[in-house]
């Protein structure tokens, strides 16, 4: 912690002394103004709630992730061979998958064949659920962090009045 706090000082130090202005290197010491932030973050109750959710649910978020790159290749491998004409290379076919597993559709690449066209359908909704699933995991986990301090801030307030 006194690091972070070390750090986040020092860019103060050369803004007081900016007569002396001894060393360019010295002013990219003002960049590291930037880990104040990581101050906040530190002493910040509900980033740290946060920060404890993502630790808690670490492994069903890497399934996650795990599916949906697993989908995304297999998605990709399938439109690359129903539309060769369409996609040049399979980086091409990887790019779509990923756009529409997101459900973005940015519309540079798209299948003109009817049978791609299906598979652009199955692959949206698909990912449509791959990427509800953390957000699920996620709020479950705060939900359950919630409760969990609020159990303990009654226990605690029960304590103290006994």
């Amino acid at each position: 912690m006194a690091i972070i706090d070390i750090l986040a000082i020092l860019p103060s130090l050369t803004v007081v002394n900016s007569g002396l202005r001894l060393l360019k290197v010295i002013r990219l010491l003002r960049t590291l103004r930037v880990f104040r932030v990581f101050k906040a973050v530190i002493y910040s109750s509900n980033i740290q709630m946060i920060l404890g959710v993502f630790k808690k649910t670490k492994e069903s978020l890497l399934v996650v992730c795990g599916i949906a790159v697993i989908y995304t290749l297999v998605s990709a491998l399938v439109i690359f061979n129903v539309e060769p004409d369409t996609f040049n290379n399979f980086f091409d076919a990887v790019y779509w998958a990923t756009v529409s597993l997101t459900t973005m559709g940015y519309g540079d690449i798209y299948p003109v064949s009817v049978a791609g066209r299906i598979v652009t359908m199955i692959s949206s909704f698909m990912g449509i659920a791959i990427v509800a699933l953390p957000a699920g995991i996620i709020t479950s986990g705060m939900m359950d962090e919630i409760n969990r301090q609020k159990l303990a801030d009654k226990s605690h307030h029960d304590i103290d009045e006994v």
